[in-house]
């Protein structure tokens, strides 16, 4: 028996290595949908997107405040909050603030192409494509849209877009959506929801969460998902498991493993030291 203790103290680290490296790949490979609880900020997000708090006709932005190198941990919440709004004939205006946003917009018609196959271009949303400026632009597209995007992103003139005939600035827009790995939630914010009411909700990476987190107990915004974590409860919560619950398996995978390793590492010296003593 106390050889089985020696053997657990010297295991060769690389040999924990691929034990978590294969583990890792059976979520992405067969997810397992792991339970998932649900935070509060996450169902007010979810609350807020769908009616009472919507009807249809009503107008909403969806902000992608990131690029391809955050799709892992905004992408599934925005993905999610697309799908409610076009399901419940929200129309959805579509902007973005990273260099790479045509691909983030790829990527969504993909990942919501169910959803995007019932609606029609121009009626029911509109992509408008890159915005720079910063906090600038964001409170002059509160002023006067036509100003900052006269343009759609393929070149239409925004008054011959069946939708945005009479969309001008904040008066028109029910809801903002802010997917973020910086500060565009806060732009929106304070030129936006702050002096003018408008609804407002934070799609953040894990690090964000700390600070809009305040912001949401604040009621700044109505609802906030964090990381990859409040993708996979979206998820749960429209009932279509996908990539943020695949993210959440393999994390919960890694974690268990971490532990039973820390567990059997103690085992042995524990029964080590117990033999030496003896």
């Amino acid at each position: 028996m106390s050889g089985i203790f020696d053997k657990l103290q010297a295991i060769d680290r690389r040999v924990f290595y691929w034990i978590l490296f294969v583990s890792l790949m059976v979520p992405f490979l067969y997810p397992i949908g792991l339970p998932v609880s649900l935070s509060r900020n996450t169902i007010d997000l979810w609350e807020g997107i769908n009616p009472p708090n919507v009807a249809p006709g009503d107008v909403a932005i969806v902000n992608f405040g990131y690029g391809v190198s955050a799709w892992s941990e905004c992408h599934p919440a925005v993905t999610v909050c697309v799908k409610a709004l076009l399901d419940n004939d929200v129309k959805v205006i579509i902007m973005g603030i990273h260099y790479d946003v045509d691909l983030t917009w790829a990527h969504l018609q993909d990942t919501a192409s169910a959803y995007f196959a019932t609606k029609e271009y121009g009626v029911d949303y509109v992509y408008l494509g890159y915005i720079t400026g910063a906090e600038p632009a964001c409170a002059q597209m509160a002023s006067d849209i036509r100003t900052v995007y006269p343009k759609d992103a393929y070149g239409t003139p925004l008054d011959d877009i069946p939708m945005m005939k009479d969309v001008f600035g904040w008066e028109e827009i029910d809801l903002v959506l802010s997917s973020d790995t910086g500060d565009w939630g806060t732009y929106f914010l304070r030129q936006w929801q702050s002096p003018h009411g408008t609804r407002l909700a934070e799609i953040g990476i894990a690090m964000l969460g700390s600070s809009a987190m305040p912001l949401y107990l604040a009621g700044n915004y109505f609802g906030l998902s964090i990381g990859s974590r409040g993708g996979a409860e979206l998820e749960k919560l429209i009932g279509e498991l996908d990539e943020a619950t695949t993210s959440m398996d393999s994390i919960n995978v890694s974690h268990i493993l971490v532990v039973l390793a820390i567990i059997m590492a103690n085992v042995g010296y524990l029964a080590s030291k117990r033999k030496g003593g003896n």
